[in-house]
């Protein structure tokens, strides 16, 4: 008797869904392939700028991350799921298109995951004493110790994020508080679950959560753009067809 073959999904719903988005799932794909070759483009930079919206770019596009995430849920018709997905890459397209404008605090950025790598491997020796290599422990304390100073406030306290400022408020500086406030915010909800988040759960997220991807990974991919010094004629024709093509697929019922 042969075996029942594992399928992750509902396939019943593929074809429909498909066919009823299909304007936005192509559209995603198209964006996703500039992605790519904008990735293979700057992999050889070495400005640190390039080189942290080429990683997040590349995150959020590759295979069985963020967009992929959102896209299989979405053909699945697990809307809210998706929404919650697209909800992080909002938060990394507002990241990128403000370290874009914000050129200097690439170092901020990237120098705070050593304070980050410390509270951690703490957390780690306050419920597993032992379990950290003295040596590993001391070296992230040196480190530690040396950007400790530009992350310090008031009395020598750490600031908890790599910036001061929230998503809401980088948001607003790009000019993109809308987008937090209409689609993150309520994204935000379904994930912390108040009460309104438990009745979102049976609204259906499904063009929302897509259009959130789309718009999300459209503003992280021109952000890397935007930082190459010579990205050439190429991109900037199929990223204004990709902008094109975002406007067309809102507007299209």
């Amino acid at each position: 008797m042969e075996r029942q073959r594992a399928v992750f999904g509902f396939p019943t719903v593929w074809d429909s869904t498909f066919e009823t988005h299909e304007s936005i799932f192509r559209a995603i794909e198209d964006l996703r392939a500039i992605a790519r070759d904008l990735v293979s483009a700057t992999k050889n930079s070495t400005q640190e700028l390039v080189q942290v919206q080429s990683a997040l770019t590349q995150i959020r596009s590759e295979n069985m991350v963020d967009v992929v995430d959102v896209l299989l849920l979405a053909g699945n018709q697990r809307g809210a799921g998706a929404m919650k997905i697209a909800r992080g890459m909002i938060e990394i397209s507002v990241i990128s298109e403000y370290l874009e404008k914000n050129s200097t605090e690439v170092h901020d950025y990237l120098n705070f995951s050593t304070v980050e790598a410390w509270r951690h491997l703490q957390i780690v020796e306050k419920y597993r004493p032992g379990r950290v290599p003295p040596e590993l422990m001391k070296q992230a304390k040196v480190e530690y110790n040396r950007v400790k100073p530009r992350f310090s406030k008031a009395k020598g306290k750490v600031q908890h994020r790599w910036i001061e400022k929230s998503v809401k408020q980088m948001a607003a500086d790009l000019g993109r508080l809308n987008i937090y406030e209409i689609v993150y915010s309520a994204a935000s909800e379904l994930h912390h679950m108040p009460f309104a988040g438990v009745i979102g759960h049976e609204l259906n997220w499904l063009r929302e959560a897509l259009f959130a991807a789309h718009g999300s990974l459209l503003g992280t991919v021109i952000a890397l753009y935007k930082t190459v010094p010579e990205p050439g004629t190429n991109f900037r024709d199929r990223l204004s067809a990709a902008m094109a093509n975002f406007r067309y697929t809102r507007k299209k019922p």
